[in-house]
């Protein structure tokens, strides 16, 4: 929806985490600028400014002003000018010029020994086939979230942690920390929430995988996303079901409209497991493509991804590695106002699980858990043998759009998508078989149906204003293969319809942009769940449908300053396995047990962002409070069940009223040579995440809330020489406190200590033949720390990963732009 882009005037600066600010923020007063004027003295930072106005002369509110291939942008006012900083000692610049329902406009520029630079438009009433992808993946997304906190990694940002998992990745970015269950099996926790209550958008499609259970890691090729954008705090309007702690959406690159072939290979290798992985990505256009009456892209990857065993300081993790393949198909045609974008995907691995968390007999767990008995540890190898996971996740979708000449737009997505999960066991009938026994076996298959229309922009009530209405339909069948039944088969359908609009105005002189949106849901779900004391199955059916909405606004103070407040609503149904699980969860070690009589849960969040963007800091702040009705978890239990697969501690669902609340935010300081998008000189990074959960009815802490952390960073970016550029070398300081606020009920040990990591990484851009290489080089727990995280599944049986050297490089090819 790139007009949210035009109307709300969101560009604003995103968290910080990455230490890059997504846009200025943009002035709704216009500070004059003189026409161009020769100067021989250098000048820091060239400022371009101007007016946009449309054929009939009347000024444009609202246009997003880019400079091509760097952070920096702002809006115009409602008189239709805007003032930009360029980057200084740039030679030449290229900047995008973007409104919904007229032509994209760029224009090249050489600021070099400029003090000011004046560039006035004339925008045509109509739309470009093939830019849509460009712009709904820009400004689109950043423009729809302003209201709430939103952090983003670019493309930059992600050649960083290529080979990490998803979980680890978005660490970056404040407020969200991981849920992991060993080495190899990470999860992202958006403020203390995860799993059901945090919806993954993959490609545009919400991506359905078997998400119950802490241990499922996200089914997502790591190489894959061009950019990664987090939307901390309810999100249900558009998002749907479940949206209570935020949205993660995996953004690909804008398919190709060039003509011509080009390509991407990258690779890394990890010390501490031994990983290799890489990537290789072939893309193009045809000919037709390179004109604007349109044409087809395309784009072909595939990548590759083994590890063995990894390492904690002092010994080695048995069994847990990790051999993963993916593949990815894109296509996109467009004629006109037509379009029509389609994607199939195949995500494919076999993960290894901590051998030492499967224990064949009660006592030899007891002694484990009170930490009598060592780490289960033995050579390393890349052999994954039992307990482990092998998953495949197939994904296909496609969508058909028509823009209207007006900047109306309808779109109409299906996806199909596949998850089959099987797990084995270590052991069976107290006896250990090295290979394991499949403990179960689940296939997933989930179609989709989501239409969506976009109206034309309008003025209400003297504001200009855009929105959007859409319908989703989602079916989904579970079922078991031959072995297990820890979740019965099931079958749900969910609907529901939405609503939102977005208007800007003025107070003060100043920009106001106002976000309402509201939608309905229902689903009903069907399990054969096994009535063990009759010894067969029985039909089971629930239903349950609820109003969600949500209310934001955008206010700029100042113009690098603004401040934005959201509050909105949402819920979700209790999951298959939080009602009728009844057995040994082999990824988690735990034996669970659901409830049949859980409700629904529901919350309501609030949260408020104050946002600077200035020349040497920029930054955001944010507060938030969720106050929950019914929240469903597992409280701590020392109680441990033995079956014939072994001894695990119990984990019972249930459900009580909580309250979650705290604060996430990051800065960037330059340190010298301030100048925002140019990025070059020394740079001070600072993050910090505070979430407090209580449990209202018992009038105690929550359990399973992330420690307070502060993470330190410090920068230096020199100018390019040579045949080096986009340089960088850096540390990085993890402080990590103990979660001191645990519930009075017992657990099998308590939170671990506090800890303190530091992280180094040096990167660049080296010219070898002509072609760039992009090199870096890092190290993970430089002083090889021994700790253990109060997130961790794992915590109890072994350390964390120890000391790692990752070596990254990405080679284009045929003139592939990074």
């Amino acid at each position: 929806m790139a007009a949210l882009a035009a109307l709300a005037s969101s560009a604003v600066g995103t968290c910080p985490a990455s230490a890059r600010p997504v846009f200025l923020a943009p002035s709704a007063r216009f500070v004059g600028a003189a026409r161009s004027a020769t100067s021989t003295s250098r000048v820091a930072e060239p400022v371009l400014s101007g007016r946009i106005r449309d054929t009939r002369g009347e000024p444009i509110v609202g246009v997003t002003v880019e400079v091509a291939g760097t952070t920096r942008g702002t809006v115009t006012g409602a008189d239709g000018r805007y003032r930009l900083a360029l980057p200084e000692g740039a030679d030449e610049v290229t900047v995008s010029v973007r409104a919904i329902g007229y032509r994209t406009e760029t224009r090249a520029l050489s600021p070099r020994g400029l003090a000011t630079l004046t560039l006035d438009l004339t925008l045509r009433d109509e739309d470009v086939a093939g830019e849509e992808i460009t712009v709904t993946s820009t400004a689109d997304q950043a423009a729809q979230r302003a209201s709430q906190s939103t952090g983003t990694l670019g493309e930059r940002d992600l050649a960083a942690v290529r080979g990490a998992t998803l979980g680890e990745a978005l660490e970056r970015l404040p407020g969200v920390t991981t849920l992991t269950t060993g080495p190899t099996i990470a999860k992202p926790v958006v403020r203390g929430l995860h799993s059901e209550r945090v919806v993954l958008v993959n490609a545009g499609l919400v991506q359905e995988g078997q998400q119950w259970g802490g241990e499922h890691a996200p089914e997502i090729d790591p190489f894959a996303p061009a950019r990664v954008e987090v939307l901390r705090g309810v999100a249900g309007v558009e998002a749907g079901v479940g949206a209570i702690g935020g949205v993660v959406r995996l953004v690909p690159r804008p398919l190709p409209d060039v003509a011509g072939v080009t390509g991407l290979v990258q690779t890394n290798g990890f010390s501490n497991n031994r990983q290799g992985a890489g990537s290789l990505l072939v893309e193009g256009a045809t000919a037709e493509g390179a004109v604007a009456g349109g044409g087809l892209g395309w784009r072909v990857q595939g990548s590759l991804r083994r590890a063995g065993d990894s390492r904690a300081p002092g010994y080695v993790l048995a069994n847990t590695g990790a051999f993963e393949r993916a593949g990815q198909l894109a296509l996109g045609w467009h004629r006109g106002a037509w379009g029509l974008d389609a994607l199939a995907s195949r995500y494919q691995t076999t993960l290894g699980v901590y051998r030492g968390a499967h224990v064949a007999t009660a006592a030899a767990l007891r002694r484990l858990l009170d930490g009598a008995a060592a780490p289960v540890t033995g050579p390393f190898s890349y052999h994954i043998g039992a307990p482990r996971q092998e998953i495949v996740h197939d994904i296909a979708t496609a969508t058909l759009h028509r823009d209207g000449r007006a900047g109306d737009r309808l779109s109409v997505q299906y996806g199909v998508q596949r998850n089959h999960r099987q797990e084995y066991d270590l052991h069976n009938r107290f006896q250990t078989t090295p290979e394991g026994t499949l403990a179960f076996d689940l296939a997933l298959v989930t179609q989709t149906l989501d239409a969506r229309y976009r109206h034309r922009p309008a003025r209400i009530a003297g504001m200009p204003t855009v929105g959007t209405v859409g319908l989703s339909a989602m079916g989904q069948a579970n079922r078991n293969g031959a072995a297990g039944q820890l979740v019965p088969n099931f079958s749900a359908w969910t609907g529901g319809a939405w609503a939102r609009e977005q208007a800007v105005t003025h107070v003060a002189g100043r920009a106001l942009r106002l976000d309402i949106g509201g939608r309905a849901d229902a689903r009903v779900l069907t399990a054969y769940p096994r009535n063990i004391a009759a010894g067969a199955y029985e039909r089971r059916t629930t239903r349950y449908a609820a109003l969600s909405g949500a209310f934001g606004a955008v206010y700029d103070l100042a113009p690098r300053l603004s401040v934005a407040a959201n509050i909105g609503t949402a819920w979700r149904p209790p999951s298959v396995n939080e009602l009728y699980a009844n057995g040994v969860h082999h990824g988690t070690a735990t034996y669970e047990i659901g409830d049949p009589s859980l409700g629904r849960e529901t919350s309501l969040g609030m949260d408020a962002t104050l946002r600077y963007a200035g020349r040497r800091l920029s930054g955001e702040a944010s507060v938030f409070r969720t106050a929950f009705g019914g929240f469903l978890y597992q409280p701590p239990d020392t109680a441990i069940v033995t079956t014939i697969r072994g001894a695990f501690p119990r984990r019972a669902f249930e459900q009580t009223d909580a309250r979650l609340w705290g604060l996430d935010g990051g800065a960037r300081l330059a340190l010298t040579h301030p100048g925002g998008g140019a990025e070059r000189g020394l740079a001070l990074d600072v993050t910090a995440a505070l979430v407090r959960g209580d449990d209202t009815a018992r009038d105690e802490p929550l359990a399973g809330m992330p420690a307070d952390r502060v993470t330190l960073g410090l920068t230096y970016a020199p100018r390019p020489t040579g045949r080096l550029s986009d340089a960088s070398v850096g540390a990085r300081l993890r402080l990590v406190d103990r979660q001191r606020r645990v519930p009075s009920l017992p657990d099998f040990a308590p939170p671990p200590a506090a800890y303190r990591l530091v992280d180094i990484e040096a990167s660049g851009t080296v010219r070898m033949g002509g072609s760039p290489v992009v090199v870096s080089l890092s190290i993970h727990n430089v002083f090889d720390t021994a700790y253990r995280d109060y997130l961790s599944r794992f915590r109890f049986f072994a350390d964390e990963a120890g000391r790692t050297v990752v070596l990254r490089l990405a080679v284009p090819i045929g003139g592939y732009r990074m």
